[in-house]
């Protein structure tokens, strides 16, 4: 897994991708960090790229791919 980076974002602090795994980790500004499977590199850099991380996130990746909380 790729280190987290930081995300300019109100409900994001960061988020990582390893794309031999195609697996996106987020961490939420509450503490709390998921690992969503089967995320496509294009949509990795989607999230990257958009005006906002955390809208971005909500319409285009919750919900849409398997997540997993993570401990710790």
């Amino acid at each position: 897994m790729t280190d987290l980076k930081p995300i300019v974002s109100s409900m994001i602090s960061a988020a990582g991708y390893d794309e031999a795994s195609k697996t996106l980790k987020v961490q939420f500004s509450g503490g709390a960090t998921y690992e969503y499977a089967g995320v496509p590199a294009t949509e990795y850099q989607a999230f990257l790229s958009a005006p906002s991380a955390g809208k971005h996130f909500s319409a285009n990746i919750k919900g849409k791919y398997t997540a997993k909380k993570l401990e710790g």
